[in-house]
Order: C-alpha cells, then sequence, then structure tokens
C-alpha cells in the first residue's frame, strides 16, 4: 500500500477537523451513531434482568436481559419528564423498571407499564410511550450497540473479519480485568496513531524488541471498513494471533490464550475515554500474575502512546500547525483511515472535500 495517488504527495487531514465542536456534531451523527460500536460483553447480561449502563455514540444508554432471553437497548431516559432511568453501571432489574423521578415503570422489554396516576381524559396513549430503542447484537461473547436503528446487521458490518476469526475461541475467554482513563486526544487523532508503526522505534521500545518492525505491515480494506495488522515477531515467524482495526475505533487483538479488546469513547472534540478490556482462557489463580504482566505491557504500549498524541492534540488546538505530509512508506493506512471519514461525512459516496479541507 502507499499514501502517494497519481504520484502525488498526501496529506493530513486540516488540523480545524480536530478541534472544531461543530465537526465533532457532524461526526457523532454521520459516524457514531451510524456504525455498530462495542459495548459491553455478554457475561455481564447472563439472566434476565441483567443490565449494564452506559454512553454510546454520546447518547446515555443502557442493555438489558429480557424474559425471553434477548437482549435490548434503550435510552437511559424515561419518556415522561427525561430523568436518568438507571443510575448505577450495572445491576439486576426487577419485572418493572421504575423511574426515580415520577414512578413511570416500565416492563424489560421496554413497554411502559404504567405512568403514575396520569389522570384526566387527554388522548394519552401508555401503548405509544415505551423505551426509546436502539439496535444491539453480539458476537463472539462481545455486545455491539447502535444509535440508528436499521442498516446492515453486525456480522456484514464486521465483514471478512467474522470469517478470519473463527479460530480463535474468544467466547471461551474469561474477562480478567480492564483499563480505562480519559485523554485529552480526538478519536481521529488516536486512530491514526493506532494505525501507523512510524513512530515505534521512537516510542516503543519494548514491542520493538519483540516484534520485527521492518516487517510490519497492515493493510487497509476500505471497502469493508477495517485494517489489518500484521506484527512478525523477531525470530522471523508470525505471532499467533489476529489485530484488526474496524472503523472508526474498534480494536480487536486475538490470540489462543487470550484477547485484548478496546475502543474509544469519544467525549467531544479532542477528548476521548479509552477503554481496554483484557480475557484469557485460563484465569485461574496459578495464572493470575503472568496474566497481570501481559495486560500491563499491552497497557504500557497505550500510555506511550497517549503521552505523546496527548501533545499532537494541544498543537493541533493551538491554531500554529494545520497540516503535514504522509509518508507514503509508513502512513498509506493513515490516508485509508482519513480516506473512511471522508467517506462517511459524505453517506459514503467517497471523494468529499471536508469543510476545512
Amino acid at each position: 500500500m502507499s499514501s502517494s495517488q497519481n504520484g502525488l504527495l498526501q496529506w493530513t487531514l486540516p488540523a480545524q477537523l480536530y478541534r472544531d465542536g461543530e465537526n465533532y456534531e457532524r461526526e457523532r451523527q454521520a459516524i457514531f451513531a451510524a456504525n455498530w460500536c462495542l459495548f459491553t460483553w455478554s457475561a455481564r447480561l447472563e439472566k434476565p434482568g441483567d443490565y449494564v449502563s452506559g454512553v454510546l455514540a454520546g447518547y446515555p444508554i443502557f442493555v438489558m436481559r429480557g424474559d425471553d432471553g434477548a437482549l435490548r437497548g434503550f435510552h437511559n431516559v424515561c419518556r415522561h419528564r427525561g430523568a436518568t432511568l438507571l443510575a448505577k453501571e450495572s445491576g439486576d432489574c426487577s419485572k418493572l423498571l421504575v423511574c426515580p423521578y415520577h414512578s413511570w415503570s416500565y416492563r424489560r422489554d421496554g413497554r411502559l407499564a404504567k405512568a403514575t396516576d396520569f389522570g384526566g381524559d387527554v388522548g394519552f396513549d401508555e401503548k405509544e410511550w415505551g423505551l426509546i430503542e436502539i439496535d444491539i447484537s453480539e458476537w463472539r461473547g462481545l455486545v455491539f450497540g447502535r444509535i440508528r436503528r436499521g442498516g446492515e446487521d453486525l456480522k456484514s458490518w464486521l465483514g471478512p473479519i467474522d470469517e478470519m476469526a473463527r479460530d480463535y475461541p474468544l467466547e471461551t475467554q474469561t474477562y480478567f480485568t480492564s483499563k480505562n482513563r480519559e485523554a485529552d486526544v480526538d478519536w481521529k487523532t488516536y486512530g491514526e496513531n493506532y494505525l501507523e508503526c512510524y513512530h515505534c522505534r521512537t516510542m516503543h521500545p519494548g514491542l520493538c524488541a519483540a516484534m520485527d518492525i521492518e516487517r510490519y505491515t497492515i493493510d487497509v480494506h476500505r471497502e469493508h471498513g477495517f485494517f489489518h495488522l500484521y506484527a512478525p515477531k523477531r525470530d522471523g515467524g508470525l505471532t499467533r494471533g489476529l489485530y484488526f482495526y474496524r472503523f472508526p475505533y474498534l480494536m480487536l487483538n486475538l490470540y489462543d490464550w487470550g484477547s485484548s479488546i478496546a475502543t474509544v469513547e469519544p467525549l467531544g472534540a479532542g477528548r476521548i475515554r479509552h477503554i481496554n478490556w483484557y480475557f484469557f482462557q485460563d484465569v485461574s489463580p496459578q495464572r493470575a500474575e503472568e496474566n497481570q504482566r501481559s495486560a500491563e505491557w499491552s497497557a504500557q504500549i497505550i500510555t506511550e502512546d497517549l503521552d505523546i498524541i496527548t501533545g499532537v492534540q494541544r498543537n493541533l488546538n493551538s491554531g500554529i500547525y494545520e497540516r503535514g505530509p504522509l509518508s507514503p512508506k509508513y502512513e498509506h493506512a493513515v490516508k485509508g483511515f482519513q480516506d473512511m471519514v471522508r467517506d462517511a461525512m459524505s453517506g459514503g459516496g467517497g471523494g468529499l472535500k471536508l469543510a476545512a479541507e
């Protein structure tokens, strides 16, 4: 892959797009709300009434296991006056979900059960006032949500990743630990850094000690919206693992013995929450120390990235740096990522010149 096109030097996106609040709101609708986004893992939602609440694409939501065993997702907002229904991150809901404000109650499938003492003959139809639903789907023990309902199903959205990951036992692995942190970094700044190893020699000595940087490659699959990363070991072989980045911000590092599953939650222009879960095939006490070392080694690489790109974001915000050239040798995947941004912001038509370009 090359970042040159018809022999022309390729450029980064304009800095304004990484700091502008109005552009962020457009991204929120055109990209975040329109795509499947990783939300939680299935083991947290084993029995009817189990729920997990959080934020997806900037919207407070929750996912609950229904009495029929199906997972459903809803905006975490009462239809009466907008109160938050579930304040805890996770828990077990009784047969009825009761709003803490005016005691409206909802069934586990989102239907309004009762508008307490609503009164009056004003044509109020309880059947029309259930919770606002979002799309929810499970894949290999992971739970994904999509704010804008309709469109391709999750397996189609994952595309070739689904088949390529078939032999990796993700659904039989057990959650071990998390490493979550907030950073003053735009989601695009993070994604672009993830998709090049031009910086690896400088920033990641531990990674370079284990990996042959000269043979590190990234395949761009623009038509399916994902990147396949290859990480050759120093001994000349390939690691027994799969590495994917699915646009806009899903990261899957899959092994026989465990997995690192990561995403970012955009918090606004120039700010994210980085979320990383670690799963292992063996989580027995005898393996705890080794599993912890593995998770910490991975988390250290993210720390090194965030340390440098926080400074990058500060300069993107300052108004001095506007844009720079992309290396044809090392930054073709950055160009691919930026093309996906353009495609999504233009409704998939491609060739969009963004407002700041």
